[in-house]
């Protein structure tokens, strides 16, 4: 009372003084009031924040050896077991005390995506009602804690009911709205592909990147032939994004819609169909990307030397020795010498002997390229190649020309 007595005289002490000093300090009593309010805040804040994060220490360390304990159980455990052995060992499940859970949870499964193969794995997700919080949480969150429900989601492995997820996938915001598509992708149990039909999926590099990650988690054994996105598609990230797949998971079927490309009036997309028949060792093309080189702007000129270099014949030594020596750009012709020197035998001698007669930039860009400890784009890729195209995919997207 005493404070409201204190303010209330002080508003009577002001209307005693002339108007431009009442404006004043109504403006000082204003401001004071507002940053009493805000330091307020922001102390709440941070003790709820600093208690989340003791909370969270105090209890990842249990519900992680608690996870690990009921996964490595010889018997089939019982889901309302399960919940009621983690309340005698480690207490009551609320808002708080599932944030940890969750993120112990995540860590088990990046560790080992064989673990949701596991025969507890589900009966325990459910028996912590794991897949239930996540689902309340995508319907009243904030657009932050919905991003990052998506994401836990996806990386659980669990499927979700179209109804909860559809609404947030034609979200007006962009951010929801991608990585919602992005986990469709991995949780839906109806069609995980039917957002590949629609002509607004602008993907960055990122989430492409993400988008291929769900597809090799999740749908390594059951993809779709992704041609006949590339035959319709009107969106040219989504195209890209398309053959990066077709390459990336060496999809042979969707070969003839990829070499149809070659001759598409995007640079872009040439670039990307070319650099991906490259990869995946589509002999057929060598000549017809030969024959079209000199008339292709320099990142498709780029494109067909590093697919003659992926492609490897053993027939196109000419060819580079050719378009070398006629290159007016540094780069390409760095390019070019590196794709020479690796190509044979034959290859090599011909760059030896090239660096005894060039001078300047060019006798440096041969030193450069039969430099090991320099790096470049093309020793990348060839890396990439080498460790196998028709082995199991691990995830790497070097190979991808990703620029990110």
């Amino acid at each position: 009372m005493s404070f409201l007595y204190a303010i209330e005289q002080y508003l009577e002490l002001i209307s005693s003084y002339p108007f431009v000093l009442q404006v004043a300090l109504y403006f000082i009593f204003f401001n004071s009031i507002t940053a009493i309010v805000f330091v307020a805040s922001i102390y709440l804040i941070r003790g709820n924040k600093d208690k989340e994060e003791r909370i969270e220490e105090e209890l990842y360390p249990k519900q992680k050896s608690f996870l690990l304990q009921n996964l490595a159980a010889h018997d089939i455990l019982i889901s309302e077991n399960v919940l009621a052995e983690y309340i005698e060992q480690i207490g009551k499940l609320n808002n708080k005390t599932y944030l940890p859970l969750i993120t112990a949870l995540e860590d088990i499964v990046k560790h080992n995506r064989d673990v949701t193969e596991n025969k507890n794995y589900s009966n325990i997700v459910k028996g912590l009602k794991i897949e239930e919080y996540l689902i309340k949480k995508l319907d009243f969150s904030n657009t932050r804690v919905r991003l990052r429900t998506f994401q836990s989601l996806s990386i659980l492995d669990l499927t979700v009911p179209d109804s909860s997820i559809l609404p947030h996938t034609y979200s007006k915001n962009a951010f929801l709205r991608k990585e919602s598509r992005t986990s469709y992708l991995a949780i839906s149990n109806h069609d995980p592909f039917k957002f590949f039909d629609q002509q607004d999926n602008n993907l960055n590099h990122w989430d492409q990147i993400n988008l291929l990650e769900q597809l090799e988690a999740h749908h390594k054994h059951n993809l779709p032939n992704f041609s006949k996105w590339i035959q319709y598609s009107k969106n040219n990230s989504q195209l890209s994004f398309i053959i990066k797949a077709v390459c990336y998971f060496n999809q042979k079927i969707s070969i003839p819609a990829l070499i149809s490309l070659i001759d598409t009036e995007d640079h872009d997309i040439r670039k990307e169909a070319i650099i991906a028949l490259g990869e995946m060792r589509v002999g057929e093309v060598e000549e017809k990307i030969k024959s079209m080189y000199h008339h292709q702007p320099v990142i498709c000129q780029n494109a067909i030397i590093e697919a003659i270099s992926a492609i490897s014949s053993g027939e196109s030594l000419s060819f580079l020795k050719g378009v070398y020596a006629g290159a007016n750009n540094l780069d390409t012709k760095k390019l070019i010498a590196e794709v020479i020197y690796k190509y044979n035998v034959d290859g090599q001698l011909h760059i030896d002997k090239l660096q005894q007669f060039e001078v300047g930039f060019n006798k440096l860009i041969l030193e450069h390229i039969k430099n090991p400890l320099i790096p470049s784009r093309l020793r990348s890729a060839k890396k990439s190649i080498m460790n196998g195209v028709e082995s199991e995919h691990k995830f790497n997207t070097n190979h991808l020309n990703f620029s990110v």
